[in-house]
């Protein structure tokens, strides 16, 4: 008895023990950003951090600009011509005074991160509480904006002088029914859209399809030959985020993708009529990124969700720099440069080195058997669920914790001679 009780003892003790002294996010992965601290002028290389919070931080997490006046922000670019402009999509959720019961009120505003000022200039009531905000609104000028409307499944572009949209594409003209999520609901996902080709395409992320779409403005139809992935083809992508687009003047074409559900950073290079990985980046710590800028100088600008941090890799693949965020963060935007990977240049022509990375610690090993046994969306679905500091090694060990103190509770209680039989006769009894 005694053999038994120290065997489940130790596996509730043990399991929270290993993982306290091999997680990643606890001491490791570069400064963090305290959202208490505010510096008015934070060191050159500013980077914008959209999330539940919106804020501005410099290489070494030093904090110019904080707030969380909305329930959530989700795209920013800055505004080419100014230093310190930018256009974010937010969201709040259930408000007053709009007629919704449940709804969010969705806007996209011009923020000074210098000063603080701002101004709503555009704004819609969405019904609906998640999958419905719009991940990426893209600037075309002053006043035309393009909008990935995830609830309703199309690309838009709205004139926000008038609110008038001005052009229109619907996933219903393109796709079947029988692909990406369930019809009906959260079909495709929509994540992102960006103008390209010299304006003549409209790309549009698709998730649930794991492919990103060129959509002609003048036919409004789909190019199947330019279009990235297929339905469940994961290998190529699996329920991607914000690819961006880089022109052959810049060593094109080619797509930056944060390749979410397969752990990495990929750019394929568009060459004889198809697409062909080009280069390829992660590190064992990298777990369902959702945003990758190449900047100008060759770097590229990684959000990684789940491993909780921002991080700028060099050409060679090395970490530049990495700072850790306390909160889910979905987009990184380099402030001093154009928007996304505006002036990037492809991996080939700017001689860039991919990297993988194999499994070392324990904890990145259960995390690579348990993405192997139940494949990556429940493991990321389980990392995005649980607080900011638990990830899977850390809800894994919990779990085994938990059986393990129900173990051992039953084991004390049948040695006492309690049982479900037992303590039904002594209800009988009393009654």
């Amino acid at each position: 008895m005694r053999t038994t009780r120290l065997v489940l003892a130790g596996l509730i003790v043990l399991p929270l023990a290993l993982v306290a002294g091999t997680n990643p996010v606890v001491g490791g992965g570069g400064p963090a950003y305290s959202t208490g601290e505010t510096v008015a002028d934070p060191a050159p290389g500013r980077t914008a951090v959209t999330g539940t919070e919106f804020v501005v931080i410099d290489e070494r997490g030093a904090v110019g600009y904080h707030e969380t006046r909305r329930d959530e922000y989700w795209d920013v670019d800055p505004i080419r011509g100014t230093s310190s402009s930018v256009v974010v999509s937010t969201v709040t959720h259930d408000p007053s005074g709009v007629g919704c019961s449940a709804c969010v009120v969705q806007r996209i505003e011009r923020l000074n991160v210098s000063t603080g000022s701002r101004s709503t200039l555009y704004r819609e009531v969405t019904p609906g509480r998640r999958d419905v905000e719009w991940h990426d609104v893209d600037r075309l000028n002053r006043t035309h904006y393009v909008i990935a409307d995830i609830a309703q499944n199309e690309v838009r572009i709205v004139d926000v002088s008038t609110g008038i949209t001005v052009w229109a594409w619907s996933a219903y003209t393109d796709l079947q029914p029988s692909s990406g999520g369930a019809f009906g609901d959260d079909w495709t996902h929509l994540n992102d859209v960006e103008i390209v080709r010299d304006g003549q395409y409209v790309t549009a992320s698709l998730r649930n399809q794991d492919t990103v779409v060129f959509i002609n403005r003048t036919s409004g139809r789909v190019n199947r030959t330019l279009s990235l992935g297929r339905d469940d083809a994961h290998s190529t992508l699996d329920e991607q985020h914000n690819p961006d687009y880089i022109p052959e003047a810049n060593g094109g074409p080619a797509l930056v993708v944060a390749d979410s559900n397969n752990d990495r950073v990929v750019e394929y290079r568009f060459e004889d009529g198809q697409w062909t990985e080009s280069w390829v980046w992660q590190d064992t710590r990298l777990q369902w990124p959702r945003d990758a800028d190449r900047l100008p100088n060759g770097h590229t600008l990684v959000t990684d969700t789940n491993g909780n941090r921002v991080v700028e890799v060099d050409e060679r693949g090395g970490v530049h720099w990495s700072v850790s965020t306390p909160i889910e963060a979905y987009e990184a935007e380099r402030l001093s440069t154009p928007d996304e990977s505006g002036n990037g240049t492809a991996a080939d022509d700017a001689g860039l080195v991919s990297r993988t990375a194999e499994p070392e610690t324990l904890a990145e090993r259960a995390r690579a058997a348990a993405s192997a046994t139940f494949g990556p969306r429940v493991v990321n679905g389980i990392v995005l669920v649980t607080p900011g500091w638990m990830r899977l090694p850390e809800f894994a060990a919990a779990v085994l914790s938990l059986v393990s103190s129900l173990s051992l509770a039953g084991y004390e209680l049948s040695v006492r001679g309690i049982t479900p039989s037992t303590i039904r006769a002594r209800l009988r009894e009393r009654r």
